[in-house]
């Protein structure tokens, strides 16, 4: 009966942990991670874990993004092949090293990037679906806000590529893949919120993989928990759709204040751990 409780609050973790990602690109990997590190799990058996999870999770959320016109195929290839290179370097330097010492830097480093996010979500005009295609919306107010939107493909691939890179090389080091990859296409692209975070879901189906293979042919099965990954993908797959759904709902500006709190929430205290 233990075990079934497990499982059940496990698939529970799952999908909040999913509604989360999948309606503001990340959270998944941090929220399954960080639980199963306080557990007792080894780092490199929980990003492995949280990856395995990912592959069904992301593959679902990510259908379910690219169904509802969340996906930009543009920005998908040059963030899935980097990644692919990014999450199998990372996955080698965690079973070969240990990832404490990254994590200060990367909590830093996303509570950075949520303070520019939300600073950019209240001073800025996120640009409409039509102002992001390059085009002019006649039903939005003129003067009132400087138009940001000169053309959603503005930026060269060869920066969603280094940004893949990154972002899938700390994934394989703490299994958290969107908060810098979803939050870094907010601060270099001028498309849509509801875009970045679709293809963000999307590109870490590919890195997920990649990461989960690497750590698991390096470490073997015999350390890998079967079970709590059936949990939380079970969890994942239930509420993919649905998160994906609140995704387009939101309004684009309230959306990228969401994920800038988001990232502020996770590592203000770590942070402030560090200054003290």
């Amino acid at each position: 009966m233990t075990g079934v409780l497990v499982f059940l609050g496990v698939a529970g973790i799952g999908g909040v942990a999913q509604l989360v990602d999948g309606s503001l690109g990340m959270g998944f990997g941090v929220f399954s991670a960080s639980l199963m590190v306080a557990t007792g799990f080894a780092p490199a058996v929980a990003v492995a874990t949280v990856n395995a999870a990912k592959i069904v999770t992301g593959l679902a959320s990510g259908l379910s993004h690219w169904g509802l016109g969340n996906v930009r195929r543009d920005w998908l290839l040059p963030l899935a092949v980097s990644g692919v290179a990014g999450g199998f370097l990372g996955g080698y330097l965690l079973t070969s090293i240990s990832s404490a010492t990254a994590k200060p830097l990367v909590s830093v480093l996303l509570l950075v990037m949520g303070l520019l996010i939300v600073w950019r979500a209240l001073r800025w005009r996120v640009p409409c679906a039509v102002e992001a295609q390059g085009e002019k919306c006649k039903q939005c107010p003129r003067g009132k806000w400087q138009l940001l939107a000169e053309n959603a493909k503005g930026n060269s691939k060869a920066k969603l590529g280094a940004l893949g890179f990154v972002a899938a090389l700390i994934n394989g080091l703490t299994g958290a893949y969107g908060p810098v990859a979803t939050s870094g296409v907010l601060l270099l692209e001028k498309g849509q919120p509801r875009h970045a975070i679709g293809t963000v879901n999307m590109a870490e189906f590919f890195v997920a993989v990649t990461v989960a293979a690497t750590i698991l042919f390096r470490m073997g099965l015999g350390q890998f928990p079967i079970g709590l990954v059936l949990a939380l993908a079970i969890g994942g797959i239930i509420v993919a759709p649905l998160a994906a759904y609140v995704c387009r709902g939101l309004s684009p500006k309230a959306l990228a204040f969401m994920v800038g709190s988001l990232l502020i929430a996770l590592n203000v205290r770590v942070v402030g751990l560090l200054l003290a």
